[in-house]
């Protein structure tokens, strides 16, 4: 009986940081899907704004070009974690489940891998960018590590992630196809 009760007590952390961590990359995506809208805003209002001969709104190019980036890093680990990718499975269909299961923990390895190097690259650039005290001179004078912030953070989650479906695969990973 105690050893269910540990094997139980073992569960419950895990649970509280699958729930924390998607907690966080929901989050994250909502904020992505903030930036969008106001993208999505802005840009029809400087369109028009124009056309009436008035002034653009200050820096809203600049803005924009930030905020796509950012959106392309906010929702990758809640995009990963839906499996809502692109997802090539011509090969892996087709092959029994056990088959499957090791090419799932192959291709997540191959990401994580390719996530902490990437993560690490970024983290060295925004180091690099913090010491240097590099500035972004645009229409705005900012940090330039303020821009870097996303790239190891984003990697970071989706390391996570992409370790958690080795580890915690999912009981029915079949992505939509449309094969």
């Amino acid at each position: 009986m105690a050893g269910a009760a540990s094997g139980r007590s073992a569960v419950v952390p895990m649970m509280n940081f699958n729930r924390c961590f998607g907690a966080l990359t929901t989050g994250l995506a909502v904020l992505a899907a903030a930036i969008l809208a106001a993208i999505t805003l802005v840009i029809p209002l400087n369109v028009f704004l124009r056309n009436l001969g008035l002034p653009v709104i200050y820096g809203a190019l600049d803005v924009i070009e930030y905020g796509l980036m950012a959106i392309a890093f906010l929702g990758a680990p809640w995009v990963l974690r839906l499996d809502a990718h692109v997802q090539v499975d011509l090969v892996t269909r087709g092959l029994p489940p056990r088959g499957a299961r090791v090419a799932a923990i192959l291709t997540c390895l191959l990401g994580a891998i390719t996530c902490a190097a990437l993560g690490w690259a970024g983290l060295q650039a925004l180091m690099q960018s913090y010491a240097r005290g590099s500035m972004v001179r645009t229409a705005f004078t900012f940090p330039e590590w303020w821009t870097l912030t996303v790239l190891p953070l984003s990697m970071l989650l989706c390391m996570i992630e992409f370790l958690r479906k080795i580890f915690q695969p999912s009981e029915d990973s079949a992505p939509l196809t449309g094969l």
